[in-house]
């Protein structure tokens, strides 16, 4: 277990990518920073103080500072795996197990992340800016590692509550999210995921406990409230028009119904 320290600013001192033509062993070393290793496409075995670590697609490993880590058999021919080394904060030098909680995140030292593929994005788009020129770069990467601990601490909840939401529930929230003046018929959206709607709220209903519509629904009605609270000066029928309802009378009607009070009254009391 490792603890690491939240919203720190960081030093990445090493990022890219590797493909093993023939196969390799992972280096025998003791490095000064933090190793995190994520597999993009095939299988390693990596030990930590002579424990062994089975790593396949979409598995991420942080091997620990000042830790002996080493491989002893060939990865296989093809493996691809992408990495990067940051220097642990003062604070993680001297945590141990009474690691203050709200200041560190308990991490695994090893993550199946295939459930999120955002880590996968953020590690890619960290890479990229580790060898970019930008003016910004540092404070850049500091960023997108500190994205990377977010998500790992969803990761861990949803692990630990066991009942994540399901890949094709984060998608369908990701579809109505990016395309918000569209209310989406449970039939677009499992033709999307190429299932029958009977399978889509099934699924629906043992993530999230409500159909997809009645999920659809919510989120949208969510999105409205924000908007009402940030865009004051907007029309009521500007808010049905952007977020796919028919007009403001079907709007009011349904955010009465969640919320208790009518979109005018909630931005006079926002206010």
């Amino acid at each position: 277990m490792l603890y690491l320290e939240k919203m720190a600013a960081r030093h990445i001192t090493s990022a890219n990518y590797i493909t093993s033509v023939n196969g390799m062993v992972h280096p025998d070393r003791v490095l000064p920073e933090h190793d995190f290793l994520y597999m993009l496409d095939g299988e390693m075995e990596v030990f930590e103080d002579g424990t062994v670590y089975e790593m396949q697609s979409d598995d991420l490993l942080i091997l620990t500072a000042g830790r002996h880590h080493y491989g002893k058999k060939l990865c296989n021919p093809g493996n691809r795996h992408m990495y990067f080394h940051v220097l642990p904060t003062e604070r993680e030098t001297m945590w141990n197990r009474d690691a203050e909680e709200q200041f560190c995140l308990p991490c695994a030292t090893l993550l199946h992340c295939k459930s999120r593929p955002q880590i996968r994005r953020c590690f890619q788009e960290l890479i990229s800016e580790y060898w970019s020129e930008s003016p910004v770069r540092l404070e850049r990467l500091s960023l997108y590692f500190n994205l990377i601990l977010c998500e790992l601490t969803l990761l861990q909840a949803e692990e630990a509550e066991d009942g994540k939401l399901e890949p094709m529930i984060e998608a369908a929230r990701e579809q109505i999210q990016s395309n918000p003046q569209i209310f989406f018929t449970p039939q677009e959206m499992a033709d999307h995921f190429f299932v029958c709607p009977r399978t889509l709220n099934n699924h629906f209903q043992r993530a999230c406990g409500k159909t997809f519509s009645a999920y659809q629904m919510d989120l949208k009605l969510e999105m409205v409230r924000e908007f009402l609270v940030h865009q004051p000066q907007a029309k009521l029928h500007e808010a049905a028009v952007n977020f796919g309802f028919y007009d403001e009378f079907h709007l009011s009607k349904a955010f009465r119904r969640k919320y208790g009070q009518p979109p005018s009254q909630y931005r006079r009391a926002v206010r």
